[in-house]
C-alpha cells in the first residue's frame, strides 16, 4: 500500500463524524467574546467577565444594571461581553 493511501484527502476529512466543523469554531468565539453568569437562591449573581476576572453583584445591583439594557431584549446577553470594572463603574453612576 503506498503511503498517499493511507491519508484521508479534504473532501474524505469532511464527511468524517465528531471533527470540529465551522459552526463549532463560531460557537467557540461567540463563547470567548462572552462571561458567565451565576446567581445563588437569593438571585445574587457572581460574573466571571470574558477576561476571567470575578465580581458579585447583589440581587438589587444585578437588576439595576439590567434595566440599563432591557431595550436590548435580553440584556444579560449584551452584560457578558462587558468587563466586571465596567459593570461596576455603570453601577456607581445608578442611585440604587
Amino acid at each position: 500500500m503506498a503511503e498517499n493511501e493511507k491519508k484521508l484527502n479534504d473532501a474524505e476529512l469532511n464527511e468524517i463524524s465528531g471533527g470540529w466543523n465551522e459552526e463549532e469554531e463560531k460557537k467557540k468565539k461567540e463563547r470567548s467574546l462572552h462571561g458567565r453568569i451565576v446567581r445563588d437562591m437569593f438571585g445574587n449573581v457572581t460574573f466571571t467577565d470574558k477576561t476571567g476576572v470575578t465580581g458579585t453583584f447583589t440581587a438589587d445591583e444585578w437588576n439595576k444594571l439590567r434595566s440599563q439594557w432591557a431595550y436590548t431584549g435580553n440584556p444579560e446577553y449584551f452584560m457578558e461581553t462587558i468587563n466586571v470594572g465596567e459593570l461596576q463603574g455603570v453601577l456607581s453612576g445608578l442611585a440604587l
